[in-house]
């Protein structure tokens, strides 16, 4: 099946992406072209896709991208047409998703072989920061940035499917629990038929320190100027909101959304009501996660894979015993001993061995330092406790009762980031 990855909508691009139509003509130049090509780059490779394979599912993908909003075409991959294509799969239905033109040559087959052929036959019409940009989603894709594929990054995500559930009305008791969101209905309450949000869809700066007041959060200066986006729970909680449409943003106003109608009910509708809360973790932690990877360093994807598997031990106990959350930082040193130093003669060269190494040192206690504190926000959002080792430090768990909900809502979490066929609620 197709592999997409669910990309942030506020992702800033540098390039200017220039979306343009081509003709039937061009695009059948093309694919004869990039056919050409590539039955020459996978002679004698066992690892790829046949041509035939290759070409049909370009072919299709050619289709879907022409009848995507905008004059778009895949002569021309800039960032914003390679986030529509994969915003399409994001939402595409089971029949589509589940088709057996992609078992032979995935999405991201496609889309990484095309821009190796553009670049090699230079046939790129857009400008170097898209090159950059495009060549960036599709690395993410394909893991290079993440090295997602990790043996024991694997087996911390596989440990989810292991969470036993506690019965419907304790899990929703346990998750009503938490002031993230046991603050909705007072907060809906609050805002009534209708408020008025500010221009960009926020609270307005007044409204601020009542809603912090409702999540428990510690009151913080108001800085002339500034925003809600500027607390970064806040703009967690605001994300999870709307994605999971318990509020809706109609022009300038906020009121609650069609999502929520499932929020209370009878013992028949207990299910809905936890699948609701559950759409809300989801996309809580999807804030968190995308807020890493999409930070300005090259090491946003490494945090955001520590930050997953620290989450999955919190979630099962019984998963490496012991193990504080400085010890499971240093496995993951060891698990990924090559992750700035991805050619064999160095980061530096042969020359600088030394220099490479340090280099390393400093991307792991970088990483490690940030994913600590990342880990202690959500601590701080009553996500996680910390509890002792015996052998020193801390670690995180979650509550037993909504250990289950919050795993399913990392799996679909997970899903954003690497190749994951659960669909998301």
């Amino acid at each position: 099946m197709p592999t997409s990855k669910k990309r942030s909508s506020a992702k800033k691009r540098t390039g200017v992406s220039r979306s343009v139509a081509t003709s039937p003509t061009a695009i059948s130049a093309l694919t004869l072209a990039f056919g050409t090509w590539y039955r020459v780059h996978v002679e004698g490779l066992d690892d790829h896709p046949t041509p035939e394979a290759m070409l049909a599912s370009f072919s299709r993908l050619t289709t879907i991208t022409a009848g995507l909003p905008g004059k778009r075409t895949l002569a021309h991959p800039v960032p914003d047409t390679l986030d529509a294509l994969l915003d399409h799969f994001d939402e595409a239905d089971d029949a589509e998703l589940d088709d057996p033109l992609w078992e032979g040559a995935s999405v991201v087959d496609v889309l990484d072989h095309l821009l190796d052929f553009l670049i090699e036959t230079e046939r790129w019409r857009g400008t170097t920061a898209e090159l950059e940009e495009s060549s960036e989603i599709i690395h993410e894709l394909t893991g290079d940035e993440g090295g997602a594929a990790s043996g024991f990054f694997t087996l911390l995500v596989e440990s989810l499917e292991t969470v036993q559930a506690a019965p419907v009305e304790a899990q929703i008791a346990s998750l009503d629990r938490w002031s993230v969101i046991a603050a909705i209905p007072e907060f809906l309450a609050w805002i009534g038929d209708k408020k008025t949000p500010t221009a960009t869809g926020a609270l307005r700066t007044a409204d601020i320190p009542v809603v912090a007041t409702m999540l428990g959060l510690a009151p913080q200066r108001q800085v002339p100027g500034g925003s809600m986006w500027d607390s970064q729970p806040l703009s967690a909680w605001w994300y999870a909101l709307t994605e999971s449409r318990i509020i809706a943003i109609d022009g300038a106003s906020l009121r609650a959304g069609s999502g929520f109608d499932a929020w209370t009910g009878d013992d028949s509708k207990a299910e809905a009501a936890l699948d609701l809360r559950v759409a809300f973790v989801r996309h809580y932690l999807t804030w968190w996660l995308t807020k890493e990877l999409d930070a300005d360093t090259e090491l946003g994807a490494e945090v955001t894979i520590r930050v997953i598997g620290q989450l999955c031990v919190a979630l099962s106990p019984d998963l490496l015993p012991g193990a504080s959350v400085d010890a499971l930082n240093l496995v993951f040193d060891d698990a990924r001993p090559d992750h700035d130093d991805p050619d064999d003669e160095g980061l530096f060269g042969d020359d600088d061995e030394g220099l490479s190494a340090e280099v390393h040192r400093l991307s792991n206690e970088y990483a490690s330092e940030r994913t600590i504190a990342v880990l202690a926000e959500l601590a701080a959002s009553g996500a996680l406790a910390e509890t002792p080792v015996p052998a020193g430090g801390i670690r995180y768990v979650v509550e037993p009762d909504r250990a289950h909900a919050f795993s399913r809502a990392l799996q679909l979490a997970v899903g954003g980031f690497v190749d994951d066929e659960t669909p998301a609620p």
